[in-house]
């Protein structure tokens, strides 16, 4: 059984494409989207609605809520809140649009596994609307507050996107309390995919990276994640993808000249 993770495309339809391309030849059983289709780039038209005409599962991300309306971002994150005025503008005028972001779950689960944009230890509780507060990054303090949530989680595997930097968290049972020195993490090299093998007795937390990007780890290639439940392995992909054309799209689009965080795809 083979099992296709990816998300945090971002407007960025060469990517995606790619990515497309690439779980076709692999042919797996099933395909899930972790979230994050719009935001970023100014393009969020387009790959909405290449998503939209694959109908895979996917959950909702911070950027696609934000853009929607749902919640405000971080005062702090000028750049962030620009491009998803931009991409809320864009989509307004695409009839459904917003309403399909807001239509997204938080989380899909299966007897083995949670899908999600971020992290199943900060969803809001039922009843409760989300806010930006529940997509922070997974650093120390944030793996700190979860070990013990995480070690006695119902499936062993966890799936989510949002921190652009793709890694596999290995939770090693050691037969005490859990902490930090328990966690291995395994991460491809740059530009080479990796595989590893499953351990039965650890637990796994796979952040599958971006599709689309700000590559966070500033290896510009489309990511993806493969489980194959048969040999027991976890798959990290680097799918290289055409620049050029992006870069050219991005140029033409003045009101992105001014956001820093993007100029790095200008200089490719």
């Amino acid at each position: 059984m083979k099992t296709y993770f990816f998300g945090d495309i971002h407007g960025n339809t060469f990517a995606l494409e790619a990515v497309i391309e690439h779980y076709r030849q692999i042919r797996p059983d099933s395909i899930y989207c972790l979230g994050d289709l719009v935001g970023w780039l100014p393009f969020g038209d387009r790959t909405l609605s290449r998503m939209r005409s694959l109908n895979l599962p996917t959950v909702a991300g911070n950027h696609d809520l934000m853009v929607a309306g749902l919640f405000p971002d971080h005062p702090h994150q000028l750049d962030r809140m620009q491009a998803s005025a931009y991409n809320s503008g864009l989509l307004s005028t695409v009839p459904g649009a917003l309403d399909y972001l807001l239509s997204l779950p938080l989380s899909i689960e299966t007897a083995d596994m949670a899908i999600l944009h971020h992290s199943p230890f900060h969803l809001p509780s039922p009843g409760i609307t989300p806010a930006i507060t529940h997509f922070s990054y997974l650093d120390d303090a944030a793996l700190s507050g979860c070990l013990e949530a995480w070690r006695s989680f119902p499936q062993k595997l966890i799936f989510s996107g949002h921190d652009h930097i793709p890694a596999v968290y290995e939770l090693v049972e050691t037969g005490g309390m859990p902490n930090l020195k328990d966690i291995r993490i395994h991460r491809p090299d740059a530009g080479r995919s990796m595989t590893i093998s499953l351990n039965p007795e650890s637990r796994y937390w796979i952040k599958a990276g971006s599709v689309g990007g700000p590559y966070r780890d500033g290896v510009f290639a489309a990511n993806s994640v493969l489980l194959d439940s048969t040999a027991q392995t976890l798959t990290l992909f680097r799918i290289p993808y055409p620049l050029g054309p992006l870069r050219q799209d991005l140029a033409e689009n003045h009101y992105y000249r001014n956001l820093k965080t993007l100029l790095p795809y200008l200089n490719l």
